[in-house]
């Protein structure tokens, strides 16, 4: 195929709304002299060979020729982009700058398949936008003449909004826009402000930035509210009465220090045989009936959001802190897992019933932490201590036996974020998983597996919760890392032993914390799904998430599956699966969003603490390296900054990719994964919650 004819078909291809004459056809492309001369020749055996359609003087494309296919689209800062195909197996196609279009980051788009002239490489063409990501956006706000500018905060979705200048915003405030038209070519978007946030860097702006951003619902419903108020806190005797009274066991809630919301408690009894757990979690499909102003509203969010020092809650706070959350010393309503094991944590019985409970104590993670490290020195009763240290042994047994069927634990510990009474972050600190953390986890993973294998058993149709076995062209990397590293990784048929054998292996190494993280990277990302594809990082065959029904939307479903298939009639007002594919797909999406959203706040805290520090030199690890350069990850505080190549002076840096490291071309310095490093913070951008590191020195 000749170069034009190549040219003929990539325009064609762009979807014109009507064919297209020899003369504009020669306009498009911008033919000159010899090439003017070759176009009808060109087209006479396009049309010959069946490429072309060729009527009334106009030429277009046979339909089984354009090739076209829809995705999401990526856009990069540099204006190309990518499109990511609905088929999961197709790879992300590059979109040059030029046929971008009015395409925005996150618009669902067709594209037409073209292949360039030049290298013969595939790329794509943005022909349609199908569904706009944004129709609102968070930027800062710039007088520029006698009009407006806002700047987007997320600097994918390109440059300035055209405004008219608002009267109430003064440069540098945060603000909402509507946009009314999207940009094109090499003209910007436009649009109009609808809400002044405020002071771009107060606390509770970036708040509100990072909710409108990321499009949160963030406001209930009047019905909802009005609902929420209707429901009261108290509980109906006849409801108490119809239910299996359980205020008697020595229940207890284990959460965090700041948690408001007590969704699940648990109590214990051991017996020379085995264990008896009680897993008792609140009851909200009893106040939020399906289709009602609550559920709406609940489903809209699919979740709650968890910034530092902030919650925005997926039910109102009459629920979400009221009458469903287990307060210390209140009748609640709860679903009941009563779940029986033998003293080597093998489940022998389960059963899951209605039930009333009453919750002896609210206890900490620390304290619980602290009594099960030193008793002697605990302040909490004695009955408490000794069923706390009883949890411990089956935790421990519990956690043996998903170990020995292949169940992944990574160990990555999390950085709390410190807010002073402003609600401005000022310290970053690690916070370690104690057994009491373990401890919980266990009971509710043992729970959510219950319930699943329940359901399952009973042929119900469920929302499990899936994690699919990874692409393994995807561990290369990984397998790469792991030998750099001094540790074997081998991708056989035993996968899930092969990965757990080296977080084993990796522990005690100063690397292990990067190889975590890109084991991580590696896995595919679990979701919501009616077909059961089993859960991969728990080697768990059967599982769904039934314990935090105050937070997440799918376990108000499963609760609701529950109740129907413990009633006289299981198979009244069951769910379709085919509204479980839709709940699966949107509840997975919500998700993502809200970790989106959190991820988003927490990179602009740590930015906003690192700004603090310019200038001040850290120690840290090579934690992954690129083309660009490498980052480097801060001992203690896990913050990651970038060492672009370019401020390498000593030498010209070649990547090579074999051994994940930046290679000298003279002197054959390198710098790899592991790396010990001394850095200094060079630059914060805090728009693009990024921070820049100079290197001082290698260790």
């Amino acid at each position: 195929m000749q170069p034009i004819e190549q040219k003929i078909i990539d325009l064609l291809a762009q979807g014109t709304k009507k064919p297209l004459s020899r003369r504009e056809i020669s306009e498009h492309l911008n033919l000159r002299g010899g090439e003017r001369k070759l176009l009808t020749r060109c087209l006479e055996q396009l049309v010959k060979s069946g490429t072309l359609q060729e009527r009334k003087g106009g030429y277009r494309l046979r339909q089984s020729q354009q090739r076209t296919l829809e995705g999401v689209f990526s856009l990069a800062e540099k204006g190309y982009g990518f499109v990511r195909p609905d088929d999961a197996q197709g790879e992300d196609l590059f979109i040059p700058a030029r046929h971008v279009d009015t395409a925005m980051d996150g618009d669902r788009v067709l594209v037409a398949l073209a292949v360039s002239a030049r290298d013969r490489r595939p790329y794509a063409k943005v022909i349609n936008v199908l569904q706009r990501a944004h129709s609102r956006l968070v930027g800062q706000y710039r007088i520029r003449g006698k009009s407006a500018q806002v700047f987007p905060q997320n600097k994918k979705l390109g440059g300035p909004v055209q405004v008219p200048p608002h009267p109430d915003a003064n440069p540098g405030d945060l603000v909402e826009v509507e946009i009314e038209y999207y940009p094109h070519g090499e003209f910007n978007a436009s649009g109009w402000i609808i809400e002044v946030l405020g002071v771009a860097g107060d606390p509770r702006v970036d708040i509100e930035s990072a909710i409108r951003t990321h499009g949160l619902p963030h406001q209930f419903s009047s019905a909802a509210l009005a609902q929420a108020g209707r429901i009261g806190e108290c509980i109906d005797p006849a409801e108490i009465a119809r239910r299996t009274d359980l205020r008697q066991l020595p229940l207890v809630t284990i959460d965090g220090e700041t948690a408001r919301d007590f969704d699940d408690a648990v109590a214990l009894k051991k017996t020379a045989s085995g264990y008896t757990l009680w897993v008792c979690i609140a009851d909200v499909s009893y106040y939020v009936e399906p289709q009602s102003a609550l559920d709406n509203d609940a489903l809209e969010r699919g979740t709650s959001v968890y910034f530092p020092g902030f919650c925005l809650p997926m039910l109102p706070e009459a629920l979400s802190n009221g009458i469903c959350s287990l307060n210390p010393e209140e009748d609640r309503l709860v679903m009941c897992a009563e779940l029986q094991f033998d003293l080597k944590g093998n489940r022998q019985q389960s059963n899951f019933y209605p039930a009333v409970m009453r919750s002896q104590a609210r206890l900490t993670y620390t304290s619980v932490a602290a009594c099960l490290d030193d008793p002697q020195t605990s302040e909490l009763p004695a009955g408490l201590i000794a069923q706390l240290q009883q949890m411990a042994q089956l935790a421990a047994a519990l956690r043996e036996m998903r170990r020995a069927r292949g169940s992944l634990d990574m160990d990555l510990p999390e950085v709390e974020i410190l807010l002073d009474e402003s609600g401005a972050p000022f310290e970053l600190i690690k916070t370690e998983r104690t057994l009491a953390h373990r401890l919980i986890e266990e009971f509710m993973l043992a729970a959510n597996e219950a319930v699943a294998e329940y359901l399952t058993r009973k042929k119900r149709n469920l929302l499990y919760r899936i994690h699919e076995e990874p692409d393994p062209l995807k561990l290369q990397d990984l397998q790469q890392l792991a030998a750099e590293c001094g540790v074997g990784l081998v991708l056989g048929k035993n996968l899930q032993k092969s990965l757990q054998q080296l977080l084993l292996d990796i522990a005690d190494k100063p690397e292990a914390r990067m190889v975590n993280q890109q084991l991580l990277r590696s896995l595919k990302q679990a979701c919501y799904a009616p077909q059961n594809a089993g859960h991969f990082g728990l080697a768990a065959a059967h599982y769904c998430h039934f314990t935090s029904p105050i937070r997440r939307y799918p376990d108000l479903i499963i609760h609701r599956i529950l109740k129907q298939t413990l009633a006289p009639d299981p198979h009244s007002s069951a769910i379709s699966e085919a509204e479980l594919v839709t709940l699966g797909f949107d509840t997975s999406a919500k998700e993502r969003r809200a970790m989106q959203a959190e991820r988003d706040l927490a990179d602009l805290r740590r930015c906003q603490i690192m700004e603090k520090h310019l200038g001040e030199e850290f120690d840290g690890t090579i934690s992954s390296v690129a083309e660009f350069g490498f980052f480097v990850e801060l001992d203690d505080l896990f913050v990651d900054g970038l060492v672009p190549v370019r401020s390498l002076q000593d030498d010209f840096y070649h990547f090579d990719a074999a051994r994940l490291a930046l290679v000298g071309e003279r002197r054959r310095h390198e710098y790899k994964i592991g790396t010990r490093v001394r850095v200094k913070v060079a630059k914060v951008e805090l728009g693009r919650r990024r921070i820049d590191f100079s290197l001082i020195s290698t260790k």
